[in-house]
């Protein structure tokens, strides 16, 4: 809900500046960059990407999410000297660009009051450096000045200067060097890190080192420099300080994963966790009371940062958390209520999940039964925490060996998380389950076999459930958006049984007992429970595998394929669908034979089905025929039908590809085909219509499928070029047959896409028509006009244009012709040129860094 406020908070500034750059000038506009969300068509506010143009200033320029960014952008490289504006009223944009300018003199104040504070400071440092110069020897003195000139340039060269003198010659560091050494670097920050390189080499007194180095730690600031000075003073280290230095401790050890160091190419900080785990050897009471101190802080932040230490402990001791396991439980679980600056979409908290899921495998009775304790009576939300603790803990690297049935931790967290939606009646909860055993069972067969009992109960419970909710589904729902809450909840419902049915059946797979026991459910479903069934009979594409399996599965199969029930019927043709390829020789003709005569099936619902999973069957040859015209049939019947066009597109997409079987009458089909598909609307040919250009685009009426498409498929943001690919798929025939429809298509879509209209050009000049061509860059000109804007566009269409008249003028050896073509491809070569050094000078106007 924040963002949503943010996002009108912005839309309304956003409005309010398109107000200003109207009244500043009649030629400006505001373009909206993307697509319109579903806050902008509630609100009526211009959320979003926009920019602002003009037809007398070069086409281009920034569109940002606050327009006030786009607009200062826009003023400063087009704007300011323009003899062309035209004044509307005030209040105008000029009041940003004020409030832009005072801000930029206030910073420069800025800037120049810092440069003098800091030339003060400075000369206040070299006053002290000049008092204490007659008290030290001629070499003091010059390491005293080799100080003062990195103080005033702290360059690298100067710093090693004075590293590298304190290291060579540490017996010119009297006493008095040394104390103004340590009280400067107190008192500098940018000279703390030397300081303690300088005082180490001189060997000054470890309490001044220790002292110094913690300074340097307590901000958070993991310095190497300070660490490895403490680690080689461990006893010198006052207990009373690791609250401290624990910060940055676990910062070296384990960085967040938002840092990262920049250069040649991205990388994440790599740990140290030497000194941490020092901390923990020598102080564990105070470590493990800071770390509980940060969980109890109520930021984000320190929750993430305690689990990073913790995990790190937990590496070489994984009872490290116990002495606060309530606390790490309770914490993570009531995260939503207890840290203040938790924002939506946040609550993973990913560092303390996993100090938590190592918790778990250290103590998993300990865990479980504090997960336990806070569920009873818990609201939702740490109903949903306490799930994502359980999927945490069931989940197992793609690389990672099988979990052995004997780890207690997987055992537990998954037999939590199937007995939760047998209970849970929060939709949220379940979604957090659903979340879980949507990554698939990898690693973790050898649990699930072991639990295949509460897999099967949790079936039936679930589809107890899932009756419930059919029950109220024809009940009238109180409006639109209860209709589709209870939708999606019964979703979500048939969804975990399904995933329950999927995870199983992999488990079980080649292995006898358990693939009996799987497939001896279907004995036990009582008459009536057809959903059930059903989604059982999604075990197929797992149990299939081996030749045991199949022949298990194969009676219950065949019989729910010729089954009383369209429910059961269509869940066996979705089966019938996952079938693997290696699984068909053993295979009887009869199911196919079965399974091809759903296609005919009178219920909707059957034949759908077996439509969808006849897209990816193993179907052989011999019946196919029989499908094409079952298929065939049913295009006939949806073409007359309204709201059924994907649907109509799935069954034309499969026929396209099966033309062939129709012999010498394929030719009549995939005409029909063609003139079937442009009655359907193109939002659902969009994604299949280079799929079906393969099938199709020989025949010359596929140019006008074609041109009815290239408007749906343009794509100025993204640069797609399947517009591009589409047109190259156009047979020259075609292209012939329909170049007027083209024609207008190219002309139609010249101003969202440039490139496609010029690919139309390029296709008229292939299949030899010269004339078309230029007759289309002519029209294509005048759409695109001249304004200033658009001028490099109208030189871009122009240069096709010179070219096919070069050509033609070369074929026809007219001298005259050639000249003519020659000096204007000279003349717009030369505006081009023009255009393009405007453009880099505007572009140098502009106040932004890039």
């Amino acid at each position: 809900m924040r963002d949503i406020a943010d996002a009108v908070k912005v839309g309304e500034r956003n409005r309010d500046t398109m107000m200003l750059v109207r009244n500043y000038c009649a030629h400006a506009r505001v373009e909206r960059f993307g697509g319109i969300g579903m806050l902008v068509q509630v609100t009526g506010l211009p959320i979003g990407h926009h920019g602002m143009r003009c037809d007398f200033a070069p086409e281009g320029g920034m569109s940002s999410w606050d327009l006030r960014d786009a607009v200062i952008d826009f003023y400063d490289r087009n704007c300011e000297n323009c003899a062309h504006r035209k004044p509307i009223g005030l209040p105008n944009l000029l009041e940003i660009i004020a409030e832009r300018d005072r801000e930029r003199t206030r910073r420069e104040a800025e800037v120049k009051a810092d440069e003098q504070a800091s030339a003060t400071a400075l000369a206040e440092r070299d006053a002290v450096r000049a008092a204490l110069l007659p008290r030290l020897g001629p070499v003091g003195r010059t390491l005293l000045e080799d100080i003062g000139a990195f103080d005033a340039d702290r360059s690298s060269d100067n710093c090693e200067r004075v590293t590298q003198s304190a290291r060579l010659a540490p017996e010119y560091f009297s006493p008095e060097l040394v104390e103004y050494v340590f009280a400067l670097a107190s008192a500098q920050r940018w000279f703390a890190e030397p300081a303690l390189t300088i005082l180490a080499a001189v060997g000054a007194d470890d309490t001044l080192i220790v002292k110094l180095a913690i300074s340097i730690l307590q901000p958070g600031y993991p310095s190497q420099v300070a660490i490895e000075k403490l680690l080689a003073r461990l006893n010198a280290i006052p207990a009373g300080s690791v609250a401290n230095i624990l910060s940055a401790a676990i910062d070296l050890a384990s960085p967040d994963d938002r840092d990262f160091i920049y250069g040649d190419g991205e990388r994440r900080l790599a740990g140290n966790a030497a000194f941490l785990e020092a901390l923990w050897l020598q102080f564990p009471d105070e470590v493990i009371a800071v770390i509980e101190k940060m969980l109890l802080g109520g930021k984000r932040s320190a929750l993430e940062r305690a689990g990073r230490g913790l995990h790190v402990l937990q590496a070489s001791d994984p009872n490290a958390a116990k002495p606060i396991l309530r606390t790490l439980v309770s914490v993570y679980v009531r995260a939503p209520s207890l840290v203040s600056d938790l924002r939506e979409g946040e609550d993973r908290l990913p560092d303390l999940a996993a100090a938590l899921n190592s918790a778990f495998d250290a103590a998993p009775q300990e865990v479980d039964a504090l997960l336990q304790s806070l569920q009873m009576g818990a609201p939702a939300p740490q109903r949903v925490r306490i799930a994502k603790a359980y999927a945490h803990a069931v989940d197992v690297g793609y690389n990672d060996p099988p979990i052995a049935a004997t780890s207690l931790r997987h055992s537990l967290a998954l037999r939590r998380l199937v007995w939760i939606p047998t209970v849970e009646r929060d939709d949220r909860v379940l979604d957090e389950v659903t979340s879980a055993f949507r990554s698939g069972p990898k690693g973790l067969e050898n649990i699930i076999r072991d639990q295949l009992d509460a897999f099967i109960g949790a079936l039936f419970l679930l589809d107890d459930r899932l009756t419930e909710l059919d029950a109220v589904m024809n009940e009238p729902a109180e409006n639109t958006i209860a209709a589709m809450e209870r939708n999606s909840r019964r979703m979500v419902v048939r969804g975990l049984m399904v995933q329950f049915v999927e995870w199983a059946s992999e488990a079980a797979a080649g292995n006898e007992p358990a693939v009996a026991k799987i497939i001896g459910t279907f004995d036990t479903i009582p008459d009536g429970r057809d959903n059930l069934r059903g989604v059982l009979l999604g075990a197929t594409k797992e149990l299939s595998h081996d030749l045991n399996g199949l022949k298990q599965l194969l009676p219950h199969l065949y019989s729910a394929l010729v089954g009383p029930s369209a429910i059961v019927r269509s869940y066996a043709a979705t089966a019938v669908g996952e079938l693997s390829y290696r699984s068909r020789e053993n295979i009887p003709d009869l199911l196919f034979e079965a399974f091809g005569a759903l296609l005919w099936d009178q219920y909707v619902v059957v034949h759908k089905s077996t439509v969808a999973a006849f897209h990816r069957s193993i179907i052989p040859e011999p019946y196919r025929i029989n499908a094409a015209q079952a298929i065939l049939n049913l295009i006939r019947y949806y073409r007359m039908q309204s709201s059924e066009d994907h649907f109509l597109t799935e069954c034309v997409s499969i026929l396209a590809g099966m033309a062939d079987l129709f012999g010498q009458s394929n030719g009549t089909i995939r005409c029909y085909l063609i003139e079937v598909a442009m009655g359907i609307d193109p939002i659902f040919l969009r994604s299949g219509i280079l799929s079906l250009s393969h099938s199709l685009g020989t025949d010359p009426e596929f140019a006008k499928l074609a041109a009815r498409m290239i408007p749906h498929l343009v794509d100025r943001y993204n640069q797609s070029d399947r517009a591009l690919d589409l047109i190259r798929r156009i047979a020259p025939q075609g292209v012939k047959a329909h170049a007027q429809t083209l024609h207008d298509t190219a002309v139609q879509v010249v101003d969202a896409d440039l490139q496609t209209s010029l690919g139309i050009v390029e296709a008229f000049s292939l299949a030899g028509m010269s004339k078309e061509a230029d007759d289309l860059v002519t029209a294509l000109l005048d759409r695109n006009g001249n304004t200033v804007r658009v001028r490099r566009r109208r030189t871009l269409l122009q240069w096709p244009q010179f070219a096919l008249r070069f050509e033609a003028a070369v074929t026809a050896r007219d001298a005259e012709a050639i000249s003519a073509a020659s000096g204007a491809w000279r003349n717009a070569a030369a505006t081009d040129a023009q255009d393009e050094e405007d453009e880099h000078e505007r572009r140098a106007r502009s106040s932004l860094p890039f």
